[in-house]
């Protein structure tokens, strides 16, 4: 406590009884007279601005503030105090920054957030989300987080799973890094518009401790700041993405319809950079344990992967391993863009308090086992269960029971049943998917030890939690977990129940096996914080040469190139080509037949190889809308020509036309559509208008293995011109032009 003379004391007295009977400026000049014998209190100088702001002198106020904030730099409250003097001299900007640091102090702020919520989307206080924090140096990276995946995410669910977490931890790490040697705006990606929104950080810190704090979705200060976001958002314009930003995407893209003609936009627009971090492989390596349609979604997207990324990020060197065997395999000949690792080995951060959870209670003083993970047919539950009924059978009362913590996910019908069909498994096995991250934290500090019995990883986050609470985990020894664990997990051979239970049983009925487990972690555990992969990302980011991904080489004449979302177990070349095809915004996303162009002109870039001047003959597969069309095309800068077609016809075109010079992007042809405005054919699907929707009862469908994401619905949108498939070969390549026709009359089974 600050020590005080008897004059100091004096006036302290005096300005406190002052206060306290209402007399402001009386107040205030007597806290000032103090404040002349003691500067540096600064609480002292709160209360001062306290005095002032109620005598009706917010900029006074605001002075002293100011003073009072060079001692107490992270006191939230001081920052709300700001925020409010500013609000009252009229600078909304000014006033959203220090709310907004307010709630970056202590996200769980009401008033900060009540405040907040009215000023964000208000012009007035718009500059503050385009301003940087601080002075914008030439050296400093622009970084855009695309957190598309966390916004989708919290549609359906509110407490994070495993990705979540990190692009919790990886964008709040950022943005509290802001200053040192990097500017940092949050958007999300919009589907249907083919552009970025601004997220408002404030919305993040307040939307992150929130989904974190609590599990229920419905409860009213969640639904609140989201509905509250969710208005922003829609009426924010488009992001104006800064010069020669990288782009860096920390969640998953690959479920988000035509996100990398999205990316080609930008960079040619605005010089942008690209880096999406991998989490994993598993869609493409392991199918049978996710949605159909996702792994389609999924392979489709890795296609095109190294054509868009400047950089690609890899949770642990499994996963680039897994990435490059998946290119040697599939993808030969295409550019393979550098890849790196970004470990995600960080501490769990404090979880903010949570209401207690009954079950907790209940086992509260018992010895128990706890694995955590969404429970699906990857995490593979059903061998854990498998192997605690032999455990039963084997050891009986001595088994402690087993605590499931997470959400059922694709596939976990097979464990779910069985838990409910094994009498023995009654009563010792518990299933708790209504956790906040309080109450797992909670479960992580009582468990005897951890269990993983994932099939495949990218990283394992579950693993690296263990160890961070000082918890010896069993997993198997394969994929991201081997990285996970650090060399301090006990990690058995893959599928063996034996291996598994051996270990188990060590733990549990060797003396001084599980303590010795303990030590070894708390002596040798290396875990970083999130302010440290954060540094770490912006030196990856900042060692990568400039220029563009490089283009790929032109397949041969008469290549068929479909502009359908094509299907496959595997990724392949002519996926990527569906992307690069398609130049402009007038695009809809491709579908299983073909693309909708919207109305108005949309531009095809055909590549070629062939001598420039060679005659070529571009063939075209074109799908007529539910109205007739005159359809405008044009090769290169020859005359364009009009094609009339019926309601509803697949009219197949041929256009007359030279080689092209090559140019920076190689040796392509432009050719231009142009089409009015229609509504789609009757019966096929239109291209949803809304893009991702936002609530189920919008007209989406949540999937639970899609990990909450709301996937779109058919919409009511206005297209041009349909195009199912393009060609270019010389004009006395009859062959070619027979397979071109021949692929569009037949159906080709596709490759695995």
């Amino acid at each position: 406590m600050m020590q005080r003379g008897a004059e100091a004391t004096r006036l302290i007295a005096e300005a406190d009884l002052r206060r306290n009977a209402g007399d402001w400026r009386g107040a205030a000049q007597a806290y000032a007279s103090y404040l002349e014998l003691v500067p540096t209190d600064w609480a002292i100088w709160v209360q001062h601005g306290h005095c002032v702001k109620e005598a009706g002198d917010a900029a006074g106020a605001l002075a002293s503030y100011r003073r009072a904030e060079r001692g107490l730099p992270a006191d939230a409250d001081l920052q709300l105090q700001i925020g409010h003097a500013l609000k009252r001299v009229g600078d909304f900007a000014g006033a959203r920054v220090a709310y907004g640091r307010s709630l970056e102090l202590a996200p769980e702020g009401e008033a900060a957030w009540r405040e907040l919520s009215g000023l964000l989307g208000r012009a007035e206080a718009a500059a503050a989300e385009a301003e940087p924090a601080g002075l914008l140096l030439l050296t400093d990276l622009q970084l855009v987080l695309d957190l598309s995946d966390l916004w989708a995410w919290w549609q359906g669910s509110r407490a994070p799973s495993g990705i979540q977490r990190i692009q919790l931890g990886l964008a709040g790490a950022a943005l509290r890094r802001e200053g040192l040697g990097a500017v940092v705006r949050l958007a999300v990606f919009r589907p249907e518009e083919g552009h970025w929104r601004a997220l408002p950080r404030e919305a993040f810190w307040r939307l992150s401790t929130l989904s974190r704090a609590r599990a229920d979705p419905a409860d009213p200060a969640w639904a609140e700041a989201l509905s509250r976001t969710r208005e922003v958002l829609e009426a924010a314009p488009p992001l104006d993405l800064p010069e020669g930003a990288w782009l860096v995407n920390p969640g998953s893209s690959w479920w988000l319809p035509d996100y990398h003609r999205a990316v080609r936009e930008a960079r040619a627009r605005h010089g942008i950079r690209y880096a999406p971090l991998v989490h994993d492989c598993g869609p493409a390596t392991l199918p049978e344990h996710v949605d159909p349609s996702m792994a389609a979604q999924f392979v489709r997207w890795f296609a095109g992967l190294s054509l868009q990324a400047d950089l690609v990020l890899a949770v642990s060197e499994a996963t680039r391993a897994d990435i490059a065997r998946l290119r040697d395999a599939h993808l030969p000949g295409l550019p393979a863009a550098p890849v790196a690792v970004l470990r995600p080995d960080a501490a769990p951060p404090a979880p903010p308090q949570a209401p207690p959870h009954p079950a907790l209670a209940e086992l509260a003083g018992t010895p128990f086992v706890l694995m955590v993970g969404t429970i699906e047919s990857r995490k593979d539950h059903l061998f854990a269960l498998n192997a605690w009924l032999a455990l039963l059978r084997r050891l009986g009362e001595a088994v402690p029971p087993l605590v499931l913590a997470g959400r059922a996910g694709f596939g976990a019908d097979p464990a779910l049943s069985l838990l409910r069909r094994a009498p023995a498994l009654a009563g010792r096995v518990r299933w708790l998917d209504d956790l906040a991250d309080a109450h797992v934290a909670a479960l992580y500090h009582g468990a005897l030890f951890t269990l993983c019995t994932s099939r495949h990883e990218g990283w394992g986050l579950p693993v690296t939690e263990a160890l961070a609470h000082g918890k010896a985990v069993v997993a198997p020894g394969h994929s991201g977990l081997l990285e996970a664990g650090q060399g301090l997990a006990l990690h058995y051979q893959a599928g063996s129940e034996p291996a598994f239970l051996s270990l188990v049983e060590r733990l549990l009925t060797e003396p001084g096996f599980l303590s010795a487990q303990e030590r070894r972690i708390a002596e040798a555990r290396r875990l970083r914080g999130w302010e440290e992969i954060a540094e770490e990302l912006l030196g990856l980011l900042g060692a990568v040469p400039p220029g563009a991904p490089p283009a790929p080489a032109p397949p041969p004449p008469g290549t068929v190139h479909r502009l359908a979302a094509l299907e496959g177990g595997a990724p392949r070349p002519a996926m990527a080509w569906v992307d690069l095809l398609r130049a402009g915004p007038n695009w809809h996303a491709p579908e299983d037949w073909g693309c909708w162009t919207r109305p108005g002109r949309a531009l095809l870039r055909l590549p070629v190889a062939a001598p420039a001047g060679t005659r070529l003959r571009v063939h075209l597969a074109l799908r007529a809308p539910a109205v007739a069309q005159a359809v405008t095309l044009r090769a290169g800068r020859d005359p364009a020509v009009v094609l009339e077609a019926a309601a509803g016809s697949r009219p197949i075109t041929a256009l007359e036309t030279v080689a092209p010079e090559p140019g920076p992007a190689g040796q392509v042809l432009e050719i231009t559509l142009e089409a009015p405005a229609a509504p789609p054919e009757a019966g096929v699907r239109a291209p949803p208008e809304a893009g991702v929707r936002v609530l189920p009862e919008a007209g989406g469908r949540v999937l639970p293995e899609a990990g909450g994401k709301v996937l779109p619905e058919a919409g009511g949108t206005l297209v041009g011109i349909g195009v199912v498939a393009a060609m270019a070969c010389p004009p006395q390549d009859v062959t070619a032009r027979l397979e071109f026709l021949e692929s569009l009359s037949f159906r080709w089974p596709d490759p695995d």
